[in-house]
């Protein structure tokens, strides 16, 4: 087996982490797939020859009918789930959102949903739950009433919250995905300020268990910085977990190799959570293209990794003390300029 990406020097958990959907046979919304799909638990085996020490999965790609087998693979690979989640885009029973749906049937069956993940996500050793809004939006004004939206949003995460407290305490937290839009026109919880204010809307005693992960893709969809959406995560105590990979402006959800279009950035990114001695699993959300063969499916997550691993390692070379001085000289342009030296000067 090749050796597992660490990044040096790096607090808490190390090794990198990937969802079993990056591998996926590349289908898009204007065609269908361009090489054979890979069965789900196949798929561990890829990313563990790709350098992954960690696995990641939503409830259909991983069902608690396939627990056991996931798991017993896993071991075998050495790899561990970093995180599991349950999915309210897939089915067409979620068509119109799972706990915002009009439909009180509906709204059941995804909370139902969510604590059968909460037992997987403990099942399968993640210690972590992620709640992606998915199809938690609307595409058409007034087709909700986003006040009775929001307390659906209070209401589900408020029962899931309290299962998961009383059955296994503090072993398992979630942590919530804003994206703006697609699948829906306009989503709920569009951006990190969004899921920071629904978390202080939740029960006191359960808030503790509520964070975010946002991706850095998500974040440039909204024409927002994602640099800035983490160190807010962070100043809040709020960051459970992060997907890493890259987006070219304000489009379609793309999942390009993270490093790719905003290299300085994602340096900027590296020496923020180097400071802040973020103690999380670092993933990456990509997404193998339709033009790669099968045989070379795995180079998005290599990639990635080494782009990763070059920019930490730049990272921990920035002279902080160096930062300190052009901030306080109020000289924004060289502290650029710095950053831009320390990527690309020699």
């Amino acid at each position: 087996m090749p050796d597992r990406y660490q990044l040096k020097n790096k607090s808490g958990a190390n090794g990198l982490g990937a969802g079993v959907w990056n591998l996926g046979p590349g289908g898009d919304p204007f065609g269908g797939p361009t090489r054979a799909a890979i069965p789900i638990i196949d798929r561990l085996s890829l990313l563990a020859e790709a350098g992954m020490s960690f696995y990641e999965a939503h409830d259909h790609e991983i069902p608690p009918a396939d627990i056991d087998k996931a798991k017993k693979r896993a071991d075998k690979l050495g790899l561990k789930c970093a995180m599991y989640t349950p999915s309210f885009f897939a089915d067409p029973l979620f068509k119109d959102g799972g706990m915002t749906s009009n439909e009180p049937k509906v709204r059941k069956q995804a909370g139902e949903n969510a604590l059968r993940a909460v037992d997987t996500t403990v099942q399968l050793g993640a210690n972590v739950m992620v709640f992606w809004n998915g199809r938690e939006g609307f595409d058409f004004v007034l087709a909700k009433n986003g006040r009775d939206s929001i307390k659906r949003l209070i209401d589900g995460f408020n029962e899931v919250g309290h299962y998961a407290k009383k059955k296994y305490k503090d072993k398992v937290r979630f942590a919530i995905e804003p994206k703006p839009n697609e699948p829906r026109a306009n989503m709920y919880l569009a951006n990190v300020g969004e899921a920071l204010y629904l978390i202080s809307r939740l029960d006191k005693d359960i808030q503790p268990l509520f964070g975010l992960n946002p991706e850095t893709a998500h974040s440039r969809i909204a024409g927002l910085d994602y640099v800035w959406d983490i160190e807010l995560c962070l100043e809040a105590g709020k960051l459970y977990h992060i997907h890493l990979n890259s987006q070219d402006g304000q489009r379609y959800d793309q999942d390009l190799p993270f490093g790719y279009t905003e290299p300085l950035k994602d340096l900027a990114l590296c020496v923020v959570l180097q400071d802040a001695k973020y103690e999380g699993i670092v993933s990456f959300d990509v997404k193998a293209p339709r033009t790669d063969d099968p045989a070379n499916i795995s180079d998005i997550l290599h990639v990635s990794s080494r782009n990763l691993l070059w920019l930490w390692e730049r990272a921990l070379e920035v002279d902080r003390k160096k930062i300190a001085e052009l901030r306080a000289a109020n000289r924004s342009t060289a502290i650029a300029g710095y950053l831009a030296q320390c990527l690309y000067g020699r």
